[in-house]
């Protein structure tokens, strides 16, 4: 699958340097698929980074002692392709399916995301992705695969004085209905600073909760018929946030927590010092509710995320003895150390 690139300097959105790719050979969704409710995974890939060295890279990953090679980067993105595709037959019922949308952490560049899509069928694919750079000393950045059309991105820099750039948040807003008839969608991206490394840490995630919100405020104002979804890795569980937590979250949803009490899906994503932990997570617009501390609250007639489904996708080979499977560079095993969140929604005008 060849895939043009474009490069989109808005500047004006603090977003330059932005990378969009449109894929050449791909199947745009039907009139009548944009009618089937809309899947949605976000997924922390685990130091996804691609076969060539720049030098940015984590050291068990570059010189040559290393142990990572083209080859193990390409077991990784087939293994890759093989959760999404998980993930997608879980939402739909259907094999050989894709989620809507795809949010990935920890994906070094948009040489991994043309080399991911490359794999991809024809006829079953990601027509668009927004890959904004890293940050300066960044090694990743997060990335959002759609089926569908993007209508508009933004990425929003933010600088600290303890860490300089920090990883961007992400906005982008999809038709999910057609040209005649739009259903637009706006999707927020995120990658908070790790908890890792840094006495600061929770000060700096504190910031970039002010900034979101922020950003959802605005939104509100601007496009208050335009319902949203915020997601990604957070590297913080619900009690630990300020104002954000006051949205509905995946984590609420009655099926999900039915089965989590049943022992068929697991207390969280991320396994942590023999616990599980809820630190990626999905919240989501519904209508006037969630909005008691934030100054733009939409009208009651405003569009909202009706709830489906929500799994965490908790199967092998992701998971062994009960834990994921974290990528191990030495070996070339494994996958990554957080499962995938899977969410299918309906919106509701």
């Amino acid at each position: 699958m060849k895939l043009k690139r474009v490069l989109f300097p808005f500047f004006a959105c603090i977003a330059a340097g932005v990378i969009f790719l449109q894929c050449t050979r791909c199947t745009p969704l039907t009139d009548t698929q944009f009618k089937e409710p809309i899947t949605l995974v976000t997924y922390n890939t685990q130091t996804f980074f691609d076969a060539v060295e720049d030098g940015i890279e984590f050291k068990e990953y570059k010189g040559s002692k290393s142990r990572w090679t083209d080859q193990k980067y390409r077991a990784r993105l087939e293994r890759l392709k093989g959760t999404m595709f998980a993930a997608g037959e879980k939402l739909t019922g259907k094999k050989d399916r894709l989620p809507d949308i795809a949010v990935l952490q920890e994906v070094e560049n948009d040489r991994v995301i043309e080399d991911f899509c490359k794999q991809l069928p024809s006829g079953e694919n990601y027509p668009y992705a927004v890959c904004p750079p890293r940050s300066e000393k960044g090694a990743f950045t997060t990335v959002i695969l759609s089926k569908y059309p993007v209508e508009r991105y933004f990425v929003h820099r933010l600088y600290t004085e303890q860490k300089g750039s920090l990883r961007p948040l992400t906005e982008a807003v999809l038709n999910t209905g057609s040209k005649d008839k739009p259903q637009l969608l706006t999707v927020f991206a995120a990658h908070w600073k790790s908890k890792t490394g840094s006495s600061d840490s929770a000060a700096i995630r504190a910031q970039q909760e002010a900034q979101l919100i922020k950003k959802i405020q605005e939104h509100r104002e601007k496009n208050p018929h335009i319902p949203f979804i915020v997601c990604g890795d957070f590297n913080q569980t619900l009690e630990e946030f300020n104002q954000l937590n006051d949205f509905p979250v995946c984590w609420d949803i009655e099926g999900y927590r039915a089965e989590c009490e049943e022992g068929t899906q697991p207390d969280g994503s991320y396994y942590f010092k023999n616990s599980w932990e809820k630190i990626d997570h999905i919240f989501y617009e519904s209508g006037a509710d969630g909005y008691e501390d934030l100054e733009a609250a939409p009208d009651a007639g405003a569009a909202s995320i009706k709830p489906l489904l929500f799994f965490v996708l908790y199967e092998p080979p992701l998971i062994e003895n009960g834990k994921p499977v974290r990528y191990n560079v030495l070996t070339g095993e494994g996958y990554s150390d957080h499962l995938p969140l899977g969410f299918r929604f309906e919106i509701h005008d």
